[in-house]
C-alpha cells in the first residue's frame, strides 16, 4: 500500500483535497480521522496545508449555499420569530461562538456555515474566523501523529494524557457556556 500511495502522490494529494472540500458541505467524516489520515500518509505539513486550503474552500461553499439557498427552506420548518431570535443572539455573539465551535468539535462543520449562512453573518468575518480556525485545527491535527509518535508513550501514559485533554476540552466547553450564559442575562 505504502509503495503504491508513494507512487501517486499528486493523486492522493487530490483525493485528500477533494475530502476536505467536500467534508464542510455534505460528508460526514470527523475533521480529525481525515486530517490525521492525511498527515500520515502525506506528511505533516502537506496534508495541513492542503486540509487548510480544501476546508477553508468548502467553508465559503456551504456558507454561500446557505446564504442564498437556505433562507427559504428554512422559513418553512422554522417559525419567524424563531429566527429573529437566533439571529439576534448570533449578532450579539458570532466571533466567539464561531470561533468556538469551528475549534472545539461540537458541531459538525457544515452546520455551522449553514447556520452562519443563513443568520446574516457577514462573508468577510466569518472567512477571517473561519480561517483563523481552520488554521489552528488543521495543523495540531496534522502534526498531531508526529507529536504522538515524538512522546513514545505507553498505554497508560496515553490513556492518561487523552483523559486530561478531554478534561481541558470539557472545561473549556464548560467555561465557553457559563460565558455566554452571564452575556445573555
Amino acid at each position: 500500500m505504502e509503495i503504491l500511495l508513494q507512487g501517486n502522490q499528486l493523486v492522493v494529494a487530490f483525493i485528500f483535497f477533494t475530502i476536505c472540500f467536500l467534508q464542510p458541505i455534505l460528508l460526514p467524516f470527523p475533521e480529525a480521522a481525515t486530517v490525521g489520515a492525511g498527515g500520515a500518509v502525506l506528511g505533516s505539513f502537506p496534508a495541513a496545508s492542503i486540509s487548510f486550503v480544501g476546508t477553508l474552500s468548502g467553508i465559503m461553499v456551504a456558507y454561500f449555499i446557505a446564504k442564498y439557498g437556505g433562507q427559504k427552506l428554512i422559513k418553512k420548518w422554522v417559525k419567524e420569530n424563531h429566527i429573529k431570535q437566533y439571529e439576534r443572539y448570533v449578532a450579539r455573539n458570532q466571533i466567539s461562538i464561531l470561533l468556538i465551535l469551528f475549534i472545539i468539535p461540537i458541531l459538525p462543520d457544515e452546520i455551522i456555515c449553514f447556520g452562519a449562512g443563513i443568520s446574516g453573518v457577514s462573508f468577510k468575518k466569518f472567512l477571517l474566523i473561519a480561517g483563523v480556525a481552520k488554521l489552528i485545527t488543521s495543523f495540531s491535527l496534522a502534526y498531531s501523529v508526529d507529536f504522538a509518535q515524538s512522546l513514545a508513550l505507553n498505554n497508560t501514559q496515553l490513556s492518561f494524557l487523552v483523559i486530561v485533554i478531554l478534561g481541558i476540552v470539557m472545561l473549556t466547553s464548560c467555561i465557553s457556556k457559563k460565558m455566554l450564559l452571564k452575556r445573555n442575562n
